[in-house]
C-alpha cells in the first residue's frame, strides 16, 4: 500500500485484496455455478481447510456469499453489491486488461488520489476506484454528485512521455469504447455522447469524463482520465437540482449491473482507447466511430468558444475531434473547445 500524505492518510484508507483472497475468489468463479473442494483451495494455497474456512468467513465479511456441500466443497452463491478489488482484477483479466487497481471506500477526488499516487512513485498505469467521492470535479470546474456507494467513480493514470497530439483525441476515444462496452451490458438503452465527454441516455446525463494532464515543454508527462458513473443508483433520489437532467444504467436498463464487472469493463475500455491513441494508427475513422453515438447529430445547439456564442445544427466531428456547427446560413463552424448546449 502507497500511502497519501501525512494530512490525507488519517482520513482516507486504502482497501487491500490479498493473493489468498484472489487465488480463492478466481477459482470459485472459474466453476461457475460448480463446487470447489476446500481440500483443492488447501493445495493451492498450501494451508489447512480450516485456514481455508477462515479465509472464506473473511470474505463473508465483505459480501461474499457462499455455499458449502459436504464431499463438494464450496460454492460461490453471491458477489458483494460493492467495489472489491479482486473482482475488479477478476473481470478485468477476462477483459483484456491486467492493470494494477487501487480501492478507497471514501475519497476526496480519484483523480486527485492518482495525482498523489504519481507523487510517490507509483508505476503506471493503474487505476484507482471509489465507492464515495467527497471532493469529486468534472469539466470547467464544476462539481459532480458523487455520495452514492451504488455508482463508480475511478480515474486511470498513464505516464505516455510522448508530444501532446498524439494524444489529442484519446478522451473523444475514450468516450466511444466505453459507450461501446457499456452498450453490451444495456442493449436495449440507447447510449449516445454528447460532445466532447458526456455519456447520456434518452437526453439525460450518466457519465461525465475528465482528463488531466501534466506536461513538459514538449511531452505529456502523465495523464489521468476520471470517469463518474451512475450504475445502480436511483435518480428518484438524485439532489432536486440534477433529479430531471440525470439518470443511471440502472434506470434506463431497469435492473441492477454488477458493478465490479462494470468497473473492469471500464478499465479495459479505457485501456484501448489510450493504446489506440498512441498507436498512430487506429483501426477506424475517428469521425466516422462517433457519429452513431452523438447525442448531438441533427440538433440546434449552442456553443460558447472564447466568449463568443454559436448557434447551430450539430453535424458531427471532423477528424480533429472539433465539433462540427452549421449555422442558417450555410456556414461550418469546427468548435475545438468550449460549452455546448441543446437549443431551446
Amino acid at each position: 500500500m502507497i500511502k497519501t500524505h501525512e494530512m490525507l492518510d488519517t482520513e482516507y484508507r486504502e482497501v487491500t485484496s490479498t493473493e489468498d483472497e484472489y487465488t480463492i475468489i478466481k477459482a470459485l468463479l472459474d466453476a461457475g455455478e460448480g463446487f470447489v473442494s476446500g481440500s483443492l483451495l488447501g493445495e493451492q494455497l498450501n494451508m489447512s481447510r480450516p485456514a481455508i474456512w477462515g479465509k472464506l468467513e473473511k470474505l463473508r465479511d465483505k459480501g461474499f456469499e457462499f455455499e458449502a456441500v459436504r464431499n463438494r466443497g464450496y460454492r460461490l452463491a453471491k458477489e458483494p453489491e460493492v467495489i472489491h478489488p479482486a473482482l475488479i482484477r477478476y473481470y478485468g483479466e477476462k477483459a483484456g486488461t491486467d492493470m494494477d487497481v487501487i480501492y478507497f471506500p471514501v475519497i476526496d477526488s480519484t483523480n486527485s488520489e492518482a495525482e498523489r499516487q504519481l507523487s510517490h512513485r507509483r508505476k503506471s498505469p493503474f487505476s484507482v476506484t471509489s465507492s464515495c467521492q467527497t471532493k469529486g470535479r468534472g469539466r470547467l470546474g464544476r462539481d459532480w454528485h458523487s455520495a452514492s456507494a451504488d455508482n463508480l467513480y475511478l480515474s486511470v493514470v498513464f505516464e505516455p512521455n510522448i508530444p501532446p497530439q498524439q494524444l489529442q483525441h484519446f478522451t473523444l476515444w475514450a468516450g466511444i469504447y466505453i459507450c461501446r462496452a457499456l452498450q453490451s451490458l444495456v442493449p436495449k438503452a440507447p447510449l449516445k455522447i454528447k460532445w466532447p465527454n458526456d455519456l447520456h441516455c434518452d437526453g439525460r446525463k450518466f457519465a461525465g469524463m475528465l482528463t488531466e494532464a501534466k506536461m513538459d515543454a514538449d511531452s505529456i508527462r502523465s495523464i489521468v482520465f476520471g470517469i463518474g458513473l451512475n450504475v445502480n443508483s436511483n435518480p428518484a433520489k438524485y439532489p432536486e437540482a440534477i433529479r430531471k437532467l440525470a439518470t443511471s444504467l440502472y434506470a434506463v436498463n431497469g435492473k441492477e449491473l454488477p458493478l465490479n464487472q462494470v468497473a473492469a469493463q471500464v478499465i479495459a475500455a479505457i485501456d484501448k482507447a489510450y493504446n489506440v491513441s498512441i498507436g498512430n494508427s487506429p483501426t477506424e475513422d475517428l469521425a466516422e466511430a462517433w457519429a452513431p453515438l452523438s447525442a448531438l447529430a441533427g440538433q440546434h445547439v449552442t456553443a460558447i468558444m472564447g466568449g463568443k456564442e454559436i448557434s447551430g445544427i450539430a453535424s458531427g466531428i471532423d477528424n480533429s475531434g472539433a465539433l462540427l456547427l452549421k449555422t442558417e446560413t450555410g456556414t461550418l463552424h469546427s468548435i475545438r473547445a468550449g460549452d455546448v448546449t441543446l437549443k431551446k
